[in-house]
């Protein structure tokens, strides 16, 4: 066909364009499953139609081919704005400038595309704070970008020195993908990529075996392309900088592509549809590493800081358990069956179905469950760990005075054998005195006081003797007698209002802590961990409405730890039934959130503590 020949219809339109595929400047022509014909360059897309053509459903610009009449026809059944006419007949060369037009708005419809998909590109990356996915959304968007089968993330480790296989993504084989690291070396395309700071653009690997770029020649081992069926053609490295000129990590894409005919397989597929990734590629492909570069710094440093804030909270559970070794364990405890319930509740069905809990709420939850006991750090320790109701050092004194009494009164049974006198009212001291230290005993250890054995606890104020001065020394004074009168366990009134502080404490330590926007609720999860739906419970006796659900799932797992802990010198475990039943008494008398723990029991949430 000469430029003088009219093409009559659209069967001369696509034997004229077909007979164009490879043309310098005009790009592939081939004829899709309808029998339209795509101009394809490396990133816009025009596809010829007769009037009536089935359209496909991917496309840049539509060039419509026709007669008039029938044009104007389609015109009118048609609606879209990325559409161009070609009237025939008409010359060649008229049909030329109108094709070359349609690839220029093509490209410029792919232009404005790729504008706004970097754009929600960058702020995708923004929202990301994990630094893994980070990655993988860098590996997403950069094969979207330049239309590349496959692509690598490497991440720059050991002050540079080392690069770690960090992420594989593959259209056309599956990856069985572990993770490896590589030093930094010239020898590597990767490697030079960071060295140098620039992009590394190659052609074609499979040209000879080598590749040159950079006014450097890489040998490319094809040793992983044989053992997957697959050919590393075209490779385009893109390294990830800081503004600051640090490189966190690089970007390799394999083998671009235009087509959407499918995996690639075999040796034609690679030789045919694989193209050289393009300048444009390497450009785009840069701002978008700029963008990662920002994102990834951001999200690392962020992971840092919660690295470093939770080793801050387990460092303070530490310290917590250093004072209070008895319940070692019980804040990670806490912690574990609260953020058990509350992932029962994510996914229950019933009356939580409205409840949602993200990560970040399940970390909240759970830095609140490790410190809700912190403020026992401002509890003396005498009645942190007071197992018994007398202090240990208060019952060696009591010890030692009974001892004192007891040589007092077989002093008097000798004199008044060595006078004569009967020693019968002294064994009656001496055998009183027995039963007063076994009383003391009996109620020194934290069960439950019986009334009988309260009653005889005032006539120990009795219990005196004259020591070598001569002085009247009382063995107990009324403050012992109080604390071995308490009915249960073993603080005294003014001990168990210190202990109960510690809910205070905890409270205003937590709420001095510039939380972020996803944890700031810790302080008040923590700091009502101990209140009671009927307002009996402390530091604020509030009651239900004021209580946040994550709090009452707290209190049924700090209850139940207390009553299931095997760690506890002054008290053996209780069972797990019995621990239950009382928890569903609790929950009768309006105290526990009947609901939350039906949950518990259902779920078996309980099951993270005890086996």
């Amino acid at each position: 066909m000469t430029l003088a020949d009219e093409l009559a219809g659209f069967a001369a339109v696509r034997r004229w364009l077909l007979a164009r595929d490879g043309e310098a400047g005009f790009g592939r022509v081939y004829l899709d499953a309808y029998g339209n014909v795509t101009i394809q360059r490396p990133r816009a897309r025009v596809v010829v139609v007769p009037p009536g053509g089935e359209v496909p459903d991917r496309f840049d610009v539509l060039l419509l081919a026709g007669p008039p009449k029938i044009l104007e026809s389609a015109l009118v059944q048609m609606d879209t704005p990325r559409m161009q006419l070609l009237s025939l007949p008409t010359p060649p060369r008229v049909a030329d400038k109108v094709v070359i037009e349609a690839m220029r708005m093509a490209e410029a419809v792919a232009g404005a595309r790729v504008a706004d998909q970097l754009v929600e590109i960058g702020t995708a990356l923004a929202a990301e704070r994990d630094p893994a996915r980070v990655l993988e959304l860098i590996l997403q968007h950069g094969r979207a970008i330049a239309r590349a089968d496959a692509g690598s993330m490497f991440v720059v480790e050991d002050d540079g020195d080392r690069l770690r296989f960090a992420a594989a993504h593959n259209d056309s084989v599956d990856i069985d993908f572990s993770t490896f690291t590589m030093p930094v070396a010239e020898t590597s395309i990767v490697g030079t990529a960071v060295l140098s700071g620039r992009t590394v653009r190659v052609a074609d690997l499979y040209a000879s075996g080598e590749a040159q770029t950079h006014a450097r020649t890489f040998q490319h081992d094809r040793t992983l392309d044989r053992s997957l069926g697959y050919q590393t053609r075209s490779m385009l490295t893109t390294p990830v900088i800081t503004p600051e000129g640090k490189v966190l990590a690089v970007m390799q894409l394999i083998n671009a592509r235009d087509d959407d005919a499918g995996p690639l397989r075999s040796d034609h597929d690679f030789e045919t549809r694989v193209r050289p990734f393009t300048p444009e590629d390497e450009r785009l492909c840069g701002a978008l590493a700029s963008q990662a570069a920002v994102a990834l710094e951001n999200a690392r440093l962020i992971a840092d800081i919660e690295a470093l804030f939770e080793g801050f909270v387990r460092a303070s559970v530490h310290a917590i358990e250093q004072r209070d070794p008895t319940t070692s364990g019980h804040s990670q405890r806490v912690a574990d069956l609260t953020v058990g319930l509350a992932k029962a509740a994510d996914r229950s069905a019933g009356i939580f179905a409205d409840l949602t809990f993200d990560a970040d709420a399940l970390r909240e939850i759970e830095y609140a469950g490790l410190l809700h006991d912190f403020g026992k750090v401002g509890v003396r320790e005498e009645v942190l760990v007071k197992a018994k109701k007398l202090y240990p050092q208060r019952r060696a004194l009591l010890e030692e005075r009974f001892a004192h009494m007891q040589t007092a009164v077989q002093r008097d049974i000798l004199q008044a054998r060595i006078d004569g006198r009967d020693p019968a009212e002294h064994r009656e001291r001496l055998a009183a005195l027995s039963h007063a230290q076994a009383l003391v005993d009996r109620c020194n250890e934290p069960s439950l006081l019986a009334e009988e054995t309260s009653a005889e606890l005032p006539r120990l104020l009795e219990l005196a003797f004259v020591d070598g001065q001569g002085r009247q020394v009382n063995v107990l004074e009324p403050q012992d007698v109080a604390a071995l009168g308490v009915r249960r366990g073993s603080l005294t009134p003014q001990e168990r209002r210190e202990i109960e502080d510690h809910v205070r404490h905890t409270y205003d330590f937590l709420v001095r802590i510039p939380w972020t926007q996803s944890l700031c609720r810790i302080p008040e999860i923590a700091g009502k961990h101990h209140e009671y739906l009927d307002g009996s419970g402390y530091p604020g006796r509030v009651d239900g409405p004021a209580i946040p659900v994550q709090a009452r799932m707290m209190t049924v797992a700090d209850i139940f730890d207390a009553l299931t802990a095997s760690d506890r010198p002054y008290k053996a475990a209780v069972p797990l039934e019995r621990a239950l039943g009382i928890l569903e008494a609790e929950a009768k008398r309006g105290k526990v959130d009947a609901d939350v723990l039906a949950l518990f029991i259902d779920a078996k949430v309980w099951k993270a503590v005890v086996p």
